[in-house]
């Protein structure tokens, strides 16, 4: 196992990078010509590279772990520091007071749990990744071993979480030919959803999964976004109920929206004079929580889906994309209606129209600005020119 490279190192890599303007074999050459070892100067580099990705993908929010160790699969697979801050806060809210992490890699999300005054055991089955781990949490207790091999019974499920992010990676195929993907087969997962669900019957468990991902029916799940992009679907045993996450990294702001017990009343109907229809967060519409958001703030669902919202009011809330409503016309008057415009997007989720099929009837570029929002499908059909409020 090749030796961590110092701090001091991964410095002078940094530097001579600059100034060969990235060059590496002229940086490898001169820092060997220092005395380093090669593997040592070619881990310094490699960290120089992490560590500039980690900055730019998790900005201010990740500013205290930009002296980690990182690998370039760890660190794709990390939590953003702000989810992971999400994730301490539910498990904390919880009223347990120590956090197992199963699958720990780098440490995202075990940085949290500690930064939430957790008592945290991290587990990290391979032994080079646990090695960054042991250096970049050097405050938790590090378990180098495959988490089914664990002793559970050493720890009380009555102030004990079980946090999981299972490993979803593999081949496109099993070994028969089958075309299942791992991330779409929890029995595929490392550790497989079967183990994760003989732990419930125990503790209380926290799962990381992808967006697409199914909870067992009585768990809470919390459908994650991040700056407008689903991340992933947040489940617990520990909790019920329906919630988008809205997290922003601009702002560091995590809202959540949770499900009435009550159902709304879906209007489906549009006004055709003036007015707004407004774009909620993805992870609102993906969590079936559009027409609480509508109730909530006086607005009407519009469209089949529920995917869309209008109201009268430039900025309905902070988690939604305001569109001033121009005009309401047949999808056949399309090219006409826009022709004299620069250029068009085109919202076509509610309905069943082929995207390509109605860029070329518009015969127009896409734009930031205006829109054509397609509602609905067949004899419920409605096109509607919108401008986006900026």
């Amino acid at each position: 196992m090749t030796a961590l490279p110092s701090e001091d190192l991964i410095s002078q890599a940094g530097t001579a990078l600059a100034l060969n303007g990235t060059q590496e074999l002229a940086v490898i050459t001169f820092l060997r010509s220092l005395g380093h070892d090669p593997d040592v100067v070619r881990a310094a580099l490699e960290q120089v590279d992490l560590r500039h990705k980690a900055a730019n993908a998790w900005g201010a929010s990740g500013q205290e772990r930009l002296n980690w160790f990182f690998t370039r699969d760890g660190l794709e697979a990390a939590s953003h520091p702000l989810v992971a801050r999400f994730h301490a806060d539910v498990i904390a809210q919880s009223g347990l007071t120590r956090v197992i992490d199963l699958t720990a890699g780098l440490g995202s999300d075990s940085a949290a749990f500690i930064s939430a005054e957790r008592e945290t055991t991290a587990i990290e089955h391979d032994s080079r990744t646990a090695q960054l781990l042991a250096h970049n949490l050097s405050s938790a207790h590090i378990i180098n071993r495959d988490c089914t091999d664990i002793d559970f019974a050493q720890w009380n499920p009555a102030n004990t979480a079980i946090f999981v992010d299972p490993s979803r990676r593999g081949t496109s195929r099993t070994p028969d030919g089958a075309r299942a993907l791992p991330e779409r087969d929890p029995e595929r997962w490392s550790p497989p959803m079967s183990f994760v669900n003989q732990l419930a019957r125990t503790f209380k468990v926290f799962i990381k999964a992808a967006p697409a991902f199914n909870p067992p029916e009585d768990w809470a799940q919390f459908v994650v976004s991040l700056d407008g992009n689903v991340v992933e679907m947040f489940a617990t045993n520990a909790a019920t109920g329906t919630h988008a996450v809205v997290i922003k990294s601009d702002t560091a702001v995590i809202s959540i929206i949770t499900q009435h017990d009550e159902p709304v009343t879906n209007i489906d109907a549009l006004i055709k004079s003036g007015g707004f229809l407004y774009e909620l967060d993805p992870a609102i519409t993906r969590a079936g929580l559009t027409r609480q958001v509508a109730s909530d703030r006086g607005l009407t669902p519009v469209g089949a889906k529920n995917i869309w919202l209008f109201g009268q009011e430039a900025n309905c809330c902070a988690h939604a994309r305001a569109y001033k409503v121009h005009d309401l016309f047949p999808i056949k008057d399309l090219k006409a209606k826009v022709a004299h415009l620069p250029g068009i997007a085109l919202k076509t989720k509610d309905g069943r129209r082929e995207l390509k099929e109605l860029r070329t009837a518009s015969a127009k570029p896409d734009h930031n600005e205006w829109a054509v929002v397609i509602l609905g499908s067949g004899a419920r059909e409605q096109a509607v020119l919108v401008q986006r409020e900026f």
